[in-house]
């Protein structure tokens, strides 16, 4: 089955193609679109809706500080229906919750005691910093030096983030696990299981 990808970044990217390799289908990605951030999905949705009247398209981004997920969509799209074949999920309120959302996994793989990671992470107001809070007091000292900034630096996260965290996604994360905490992954694996489907029917 043919897919394209429009993601924001390697994380999101390394998430949306575990999220297809569990889907129970084989996809073919055709293409990905990633320019770094939200900014470029947002401003090519329509393009991404064309697409999808062919190809169908993963779009997977963060809703981040906006109020719902039904609201974001409707300013990225107005008043354009939202085509059959374009998956447009969101993660709440970032990419991070669903990976700490696999409390076994991730504590497995940072050293960080599983009893430390919150269980309602959708709740999480930054779970990208509360993953890198959780790395800084109880993470492996290999993982710190990758995932957690230098104090005083002007970045966010340590300079090999996404490269620490991608293998995680790849070899280890359980989107089954994590999906019992993280109903906006739920429903996104929900989403892909409709969509192979249909594709079936075809």
């Amino acid at each position: 089955m043919d897919i394209c990808l429009a993601i924001e970044d390697a994380l999101s990217e390394a998430v949306a193609r575990k999220l297809l390799e569990t889907s129970g289908s084989i996809f073919q990605i055709q293409q990905c679109f990633c320019k770094n951030g939200n900014g470029y999905l947002k401003s090519n949705a329509g393009k991404f809706g064309n697409i999808a009247k062919i190809t169908p398209v993963l779009l997977l981004t963060d809703l981040d500080n906006e109020d719902c997920a039904p609201g974001l969509i409707r300013r990225w799209l107005g008043k354009k229906k939202l085509p059959d074949g374009l998956l447009f999920r969101i993660a709440v309120r970032e990419t991070e919750a669903w990976l700490l959302a696999d409390a076994v996994g991730f504590a497995k793989f940072s050293g960080v005691p599983a009893n430390k990671i919150p269980q309602d992470v959708e709740s999480l107001p930054d779970p990208k910093s509360t993953l890198i809070d959780l790395i800084r007091r109880y993470g492996k000292r290999s993982l710190k030096a990758d995932i957690v900034p230098e104090p005083g630096a002007y970045a966010k996260v340590g300079l090999a983030y996404n490269q620490a965290l991608c293998p995680f996604v790849r070899e280890s994360w359980s989107p089954e696990r994590a999906e019992q905490f993280a109903k906006s992954l739920a429903r996104t694996r929900m989403s892909i299981g409709k969509l192979v489907e249909a594709l079936a029917k075809l």
